[in-house]
């Protein structure tokens, strides 16, 4: 269920209709019910700050409720509130500043989200760190990198180059070119090749320390 369909809750009911998910998209205004009404389940025009209409769309039965209202920090902290008391499994939150956020999770959401500064920082990383194709924050601490795989791994196993132990990274799996697959928990005889794209995890210093590091070629 997406409660709210600015820019941001429109693409994410989008995107999950087109992943092959039930999506119940709800917002008060008509015009932008009728813009999602092709690309979701059910498209709902309603006030989601009335608990008893919350509760007749089955927000309890749903897999997880996003919440994306903009600019409107008092209504969707009500909003989250309401939901919790409706026993929602899963409550995710789009928040404008950390405070916004602090108070969402505060009334009971289980993830709050803060658009336009994740989209800043990976801009950023990307930028500064050119091989790395895409980041996903796992918490505060560790992502999951894909990262193109650094010239000083080429040729190597994964053994051989023991990144638990030299960087505190772990290669999760790797994306193969040719023929194009992905190899999930790689062996340790595996070796690299240069249109190899690794899929690490562990804490985002470790890991830029690594793209760094490898990346350096001796003259």
């Amino acid at each position: 269920m997406v409660i709210g369909l600015g820019n941001f809750g429109f693409q994410v009911a989008k995107s999950l209709f087109e992943h092959g998910n039930e999506v119940v998209a709800i917002d008060r205004q008509r015009e932008c019910v009728q813009q999602i009404s092709e690309y979701c389940t059910r498209a709902v025009i309603g006030d989601a700050e009335d608990k008893e209409f919350l509760r007749t769309t089955g927000a309890a039965e749903t897999d997880a409720v996003i919440v994306s209202l903009g600019d409107n920090i008092s209504q969707s902290v009500i909003i989250v509130l309401f939901l919790k008391e409706l026993g929602a499994r899963y409550l995710i939150a789009k928040a404008n500043d950390p405070n916004h956020g602090k108070a969402l999770r505060k009334v009971g959401a289980d993830r709050v989200i803060f658009p336009e500064q994740e989209a800043a920082v990976k801009l950023a990383h990307k930028l500064t760190s050119p091989s790395v194709i895409d980041t996903v924050d796992l918490s505060e601490d560790y992502v999951i990198t894909e990262l193109l795989a650094p010239l000083g791994f080429v040729g190597k196993s994964i053994a051989e180059l023991d990144l638990r132990k030299a960087y505190n990274v772990l290669v999760i799996a790797v994306r193969v070119a040719v023929p194009e697959r992905v190899i999930v928990l790689p062996t340790a005889e595996y070796r690299i090749k240069d249109s190899d794209v690794l899929v690490l995890l562990g804490k985002t210093e470790d890991i830029s320390t690594l793209e760094k590091k490898a990346n350096k070629v001796k003259s």
